[in-house]
């Protein structure tokens, strides 16, 4: 068997490999096998894969001697939800499938949160494998536990804490990522060296042509440093009580403009990563601000986002919004996002790279200052 890139996870006392490595979905039945007897497995993926990597995958296990049910499924957040769930659970009822039976999850965020959910959930726990098919779940979502689907218009409402048997990282898919979609996964390995790691943000800068190029000697070496991060802030945190936190860099504000920014077809205008990038960019102005730190971190930050591609402001009129309409809408998400306390909000800030901390004492006025700031005509 060739060899690949290996990391012991173990999380809430549960541990489990994960495979970083170029065709390593084909060697799937074999790390099934060695996890569990049972040979019953349900694949749940995004329809997208349906006449490639899905039609692979499932010759694969039925040569191995697997009985394989799958359930596609279409990625959208919309899909996200309880009625889907519960198709998924009918044909888990119908065909048997028990606790020691597999569950894999192929596909982006929302794919691996539904499955997560749903197999945290049958018999109280079944088999889960994450195979994620998108750089921003590779690095994020699929590591760390947290499951969930949407409950009306309560995005991620009713969730769990589980964790998989086995997480297979495929540099195929990575390579068949969108050039947006990859840039977009980016924004979050950046974001963890800039709450962690100065050598690594470091790194970022130095060799951004071999990881735009996606080199695959870079490509598996920034996913596994931006993994053995999260891991980090997750073990002993997983409900996010104290150091999991500094995860949510960028993100509180960066979240609020990408709802905001969502048409009136109910489509998002960008991506997550895009949103994190602009978050990234408005809590630097922030803590130059609120910290009184060095401006010139600032400036390394918006250098660093800019030459990977990604977004430092937002054009509220390229996306068809009104700018003031549009920053009263991202000021509202922001208080919906995180409790409000005395017109302070709390806030995950950078005081050097490599360095953050949680500061539940940002003034709001600042936060509507920076609004202003990075929401441009």
């Amino acid at each position: 068997m060739k060899s690949d890139a290996k990391i012991s996870v173990n999380l809430d006392g549960t541990p489990y490999p994960l495979y970083i490595g170029k065709d390593v979905i084909q060697r799937l039945p074999q790390y099934i096998t060695d996890a569990t007897k049972n040979k019953k497995v349900i694949l749940i993926y995004d329809v997208f894969f349906e006449n490639t990597v899905i039609s692979i995958l499932r010759k694969l296990l039925e040569q191995a001697g697997f009985d394989v049910l799958l359930h596609a499924l279409q990625a959208g957040k919309g899909n996200k939800n309880i009625n889907e769930a519960l198709k998924v659970y009918s044909k888990l009822e119908e065909y048997n499938f028990a606790r020691d039976s597999t569950l894999i999850a192929l596909g982006g965020g929302v794919i691996g949160d539904m499955s997560g959910f749903i197999a945290s959930t049958w018999l109280r726990g079944m088999n889960l494998v994450h195979i994620p098919t998108t750089l921003l779940a590779m690095v994020d979502s699929s590591v760390g536990g947290k499951t969930a689907i949407n409950f009306r218009s309560t995005i991620n409402g009713i969730g769990s804490y589980y964790h998989p048997i086995l997480n297979l990282i495929d540099l195929n898919l990575v390579a068949s990522l969108s050039e947006r979609d990859y840039r977009s996964g980016l924004a979050e390995v950046i974001k963890c060296a800039i709450i962690h790691d100065k050598l690594f943000f470091d790194h970022l800068s130095q060799n951004k042509a071999k990881i735009l190029s996606r080199e695959p000697s870079y490509v598996t070496d920034f996913i596994e440093r931006t993994i053995h991060i999260k891991i980090r802030h997750v073990q002993g945190d997983v409900k996010e009580g104290g150091k999991r936190l500094l995860l949510n860099y960028g993100h509180t504000l960066g979240h609020a403009i990408e709802i905001s920014t969502v048409d009136k077809y109910g489509q998002e205008q960008l991506r997550h990563g895009e949103g994190v990038s602009i978050g990234i960019m408005a809590v630097a102005h922030i803590a130059s601000r609120h910290l009184g730190i060095d401006s010139e971190i600032e400036y390394s930050l918006e250098k660093i986002l800019k030459e990977y591609g990604l977004p430092v402001e937002v054009s509220s009129s390229l996306l068809g919004f009104d700018r003031d309409r549009l920053i009263r809408s991202c000021l509202d998400n922001v208080v919906k996002d995180k409790k409000r306390l005395d017109n302070k909000l709390r806030l995950i800030l950078a005081d050097s790279i490599g360095s953050a901390d949680v500061y539940n004492d940002v003034p709001f006025s600042l936060i509507e200052e920076t609004f202003n700031l990075i929401i441009k005509e």
